[in-house]
């Protein structure tokens, strides 16, 4: 018998974090940068899972190009983050590129994944 009790007891942290983050821009704030963290922790994991999958079929190569997609991929599903690439087509065109990203925000990471 299927029992809807666990989820019950989830739904209920998750309705309080939705009303603080509708009703304070500073609670808002708290709990994208967590979600953010998390998820960055989560691709670090996945990303570790990866790399002994991806270097026994012998394509270690495309290790960071794989998490890295895969974190744009869900952090801009879950905070609603999008970047356009202007001139994009010259990446296209002339590979291999090298995009350096600064680090001067923790949004670097999304759009070097981008």
């Amino acid at each position: 018998m299927f029992s809807l009790k666990p989820l019950a007891y989830v739904s209920i942290p998750l309705l309080f974090f939705h009303s603080l983050s509708t009703h304070s821009t500073l609670g808002r704030y708290y709990i994208r940068i967590a979600l953010y963290l998390s998820t960055l922790g989560f691709c670090s994991f996945y990303g570790a899972l990866v790399s002994i999958g991806l270097t026994l079929v012998g394509r270690r190569f495309e290790i960071n190009w794989v998490v890295a997609r895969t974190f744009y991929s869900l952090i801009r599903r879950i905070l609603g983050i999008r970047f356009t690439v202007e001139g994009e087509h010259w990446l296209e065109s002339a590979r291999p590129a090298v995009i350096v990203g600064n680090h001067q925000s923790m949004l670097d990471i999304i759009y070097l994944g981008r």
